[in-house]
């Protein structure tokens, strides 16, 4: 794809036949701003390309020019999905005329959230559910809804690459307990469905390596046994004090973290979950 002035900055690779990973080289994981290699924390967004139109997943990349960015590389109409409502995954979003999310997390863009507006003007938002399938021509997308990052997080599943596009919800960093409504028990069996999916890799939004499906294991292990007994505590701007927990080296695959309000997680140890 030829880049203009206005779109030099982005970059895109395909990580699977007809998944490419749009970021920014400034965001980079190393030195190296556009490895793919764990590391620091990136911003991506994901374009799923089928023969008649394309999925343009999350508006991650802070860019005015993701929009032609991913319009160009598909070459085939685009459709707008949000993994869910917050702001980081939705800049620019008053862009589109439309976007394809579940609706619990509407609120999350009708009233805005941690100092940031809301959108105006707002697309329209068309809802998506567990179990609907996105129909790209001779290509698939299975929807998953795991409440937890917030009400509304949604998953996309292409069983024919073996990928998972996991938002915020699989991933190395995680950020929970922000919504009250979330039950933390419903999140851990939700991911405990979700070993039963046909999968071998996930990609996430905040880290451009490829994480193994075995990782969902080491996660939940991590979140039953060590999680409760961490004392650390960190003071997010615009949220406030969460407690936060840290394993590994960032560089690393099994590197994970999160940050938690202590109330929603505080019974985990009572929950039974199918790891070692």
């Amino acid at each position: 794809m030829e880049e203009n002035k206005n779109t030099a900055r982005l970059f895109h690779v395909e990580i699977a036949q007809g998944i490419y990973l749009i970021s920014d080289p400034e965001q980079g994981p190393t030195e190296d701003g556009k490895s793919l290699a764990p590391g620091n924390a990136t911003a991506n967004s994901y374009l799923i390309t089928g023969e008649e139109r394309a999925v343009l997943l999350d508006l991650a990349v802070n860019s005015p020019e993701l929009k032609t960015y991913a319009e160009k590389l598909a070459g085939k109409p685009v459709q707008l999905v949000l993994s869910h409502g917050h702001y980081d995954h939705a800049f620019y979003l008053n862009q589109y005329q439309d976007v394809w999310m579940n609706t619990k997390d509407k609120f999350l863009l009708k009233k805005g959230m941690l100092g940031f507006p809301p959108v105006e003007p707002c697309p329209i938002i068309h809802g998506l559910e567990a179990g609907d399938v996105i129909d790209l021509g001779g290509r698939e997308l299975e929807v998953f809804h795991i409440p937890g990052h917030t009400p509304g997080s949604i998953l996309l599943l292409d069983r024919k690459c073996r990928v998972l596009l996991s938002g915020d919800t699989c991933a190395r960093r995680l950020l929970y307990g922000l919504h009250e409504q979330v039950s933390f028990e419903e999140f851990c069996a939700s991911l405990e469905n979700l070993k039963t999916a046909d999968f071998d890799v996930m990609y996430s939004a905040h880290d451009r390596c490829a994480i193994p499906k075995e990782y969902l294991s080491h996660m939940m292990l991590l979140l039953k046994n060590e999680v409760p007994q961490t004392k650390n505590v960190v003071d997010l701007p615009g949220i406030g004090e969460m407690k936060c927990f840290f394993h590994g080296d960032i560089r690393t695959l099994d590197y994970f973290d999160i940050a938690f309000m202590e109330e929603p997680i505080k019974d985990i140890s009572k929950i039974r979950l199918n790891v070692q």
